[in-house]
Order: C-alpha cells, then structure tokens, then sequence
C-alpha cells in the first residue's frame, strides 16, 4: 500500500465523473450547452457505483457522486452561464469541483450553436488514516489524517442543437494542471489529464404510434490514454413517461425510467457490471427542474379605418 505514495510516484487522475443520465447533464462536460434549455434549468445526480466494493480491510471505496448544476439564458449576453458543483469519492479520496462559466450563441437555420468556457477549481483530498502503516514511524502517514489541495483548470465546448438533433464536442481538463498532493512529506504530484468528449442524438417521431417517440444518442469519452463510450436509447411516450437502455463499452448495461411531471423530470437508472469488478449494480437518480422564460412577443398593431 506504502509503495504507491512513492515520492517518485505521479499520480494521474482517473476518468471523470461519469453519469448514466448523460443525455440530460451534457453541462456538466460542454459549457458550449449553457443557456440552450427553455429557460433556468437546475439539476441534480446522485450515483452510487459499484455496491459492495470494499478494500482488504472492509473499507467502503465505491465511487460516489452528487452533482447539483444550474444554467440559464441571459439575452443581453447573447449566450448563457452556467454553474456545476461535483462532489466524488472514490477509494480514499474525495474531490470537490466547482466549474462556472459562460457560452456564446449564434443562430444557425432554425438551430443554434453554443461556444464556451469553463473555468474550474478542484479541492482534492487524500485520506491517510485510511492506509495500513506497516511501519509505524513511516513519515509519510505519521500525524497525518488527510491531505487536500486545490488545482485549478478551464474546460472548453461548442454545442449545436436543432429541432431535431444535437451535437456535442468538448474538452475538460484542458491545462493538465498539477500540484504536489503531499507538500513536505513528499507523497507525489497529482496531474490532471485532459479529456475529451463527442456526443450526439437525434429524435425519431413514429407516424404508426403517433404517441412515442424515439431518442438514440452516443457519448464517446476519452482521456486519450483509453476511450470509452455510451450508446443510448430511449423511447418517451405521451411526453411525460420515458424508458430505455444504455449500454457502455466494456463496463455495464443500464436500464433507466422516468418521468415528467410539468416542468419537473424524473429519472433513475440501474447500471448492471459487464466486467469483472467484483462489485454489484450501481444506483443513479436524476431531477431535473425547468423554469420557463417567456420569450419576450414581437408587437402587433393595425390601423382601424374608422380612425383614418
């Protein structure tokens, strides 16, 4: 356990947070989405991964994500701004991010294409007492409980949405900042990796069931050392009730249900393992909240001939 807190060792981060509902929280990874939806849109994911992973000692190391994101549009900006908070824990340790920022919008046909940007700040924690001494005069873990540091970083994305369809692409991480997690004691250097996102979907109306609609989508991930990617489909019926399966690339099949309930959706989604993680399902619930912006009405008026 000691050896990787090496002092040579450095540490690269993993994936970021990655969610089943990520046709509802693109956000969170494109800051070119900000202000697209029909008004202030508030969201909130909390997931629970891998149920039932523990370590050697029993320790509970699941990742475990809660995320609360707002964005909406501002007209006398000609674009949108955005706010996400993340929280993840993951083995021993936990992150805390905060990503802001503002995107520009042009008209393109009947659709518009998203630019923006991101800046964002990382408080990321280590939680020593969570590791075996074998040594009890080891100088790395004696007198320590836990260690964070804030990294700083920008993330940046353009978004073309259309009645029809959308597309996505964007990157996080962009800097690759670093920062040495241990200071004095010398554990190592954490470096953030840049990663990469392409997504898209496209809505499919049934003229034989006037009543559903159809909705595939695909979000392909990478932070250029692996790639991952999910392929999504989703049937809406009525436009209030929705159900579909998503199935990511080596890692699980997800089954997901909601539904809307005026401005309010709601959704939860099951993740069954494909791989050999030695761990159940994982859990995710979504909520997403709409408030409606009245689109400011072009003024009408005609002359009465009475009044000549």
């Amino acid at each position: 356990m000691l050896l990787a807190l090496s002092p040579s060792l450095r540490l690269f981060a993993q994936q970021e947070p990655q969610f089943t509902h990520n046709m509802f929280n693109y956000s969170s990874v494109n800051p070119g989405h900000y202000g697209l939806s029909e008004g202030i849109c508030v969201t909130g994911i909390m997931r629970e991964q891998w149920l039932g992973f523990k370590d050697e000692e029993g320790n509970k190391v699941n990742p475990q994500t809660f995320l609360i994101g707002a964005d909406a549009p501002i007209k006398f900006l000609r674009g949108g701004v955005g706010l996400n908070i993340v929280q993840d824990k993951y083995g021993f340790f936990t992150d805390m991010a905060v990503k802001m920022g503002y995107s520009y919008h042009f008209n393109i046909g009947n659709g518009t294409l998203g630019i923006g940007a991101n800046a964002q700040f990382l408080n990321k924690t280590l939680d020593f007492s969570k590791f075996i001494k074998i040594d009890e005069g080891d100088p790395i873990l004696s007198g320590q409980s836990s260690k964070g540091v804030v990294i700083t970083d920008m993330s940046a994305g353009i978004f073309l949405q259309k009645p029809k369809y959308y597309l996505s692409l964007s990157s996080t991480q962009l800097l690759q900042s670093e920062k040495d997690l241990g200071g004095a004691t010398g554990v190592g250097t954490y470096t953030l990796r840049r990663h990469y996102y392409v997504g898209g979907g496209y809505t499919l109306s049934l003229p034989a069931f006037r009543a559903f609609v159809l909705t595939p989508s695909v979000l392909v991930k990478s932070d250029g050392a692996t790639l991952q990617a999910d392929i999504n489909a989703m049937v809406t019926y009525n436009k209030k009730v929705w159900g579909g399966v998503s199935y990511r690339l080596t890692d699980a099949v997800a089954l997901m249900v909601g539904m809307n309930v005026k401005e309010l959706e709601i959704g939860y989604a099951y993740d069954i393992p494909t791989s050999r993680v030695g761990a159940t399902g994982s859990h995710e619930i979504m909520l997403r909240f709409i408030f409606k912006i009245e689109r400011e009405k072009a003024r009408t008026g005609y002359r009465n001939t009475r009044y000549l």
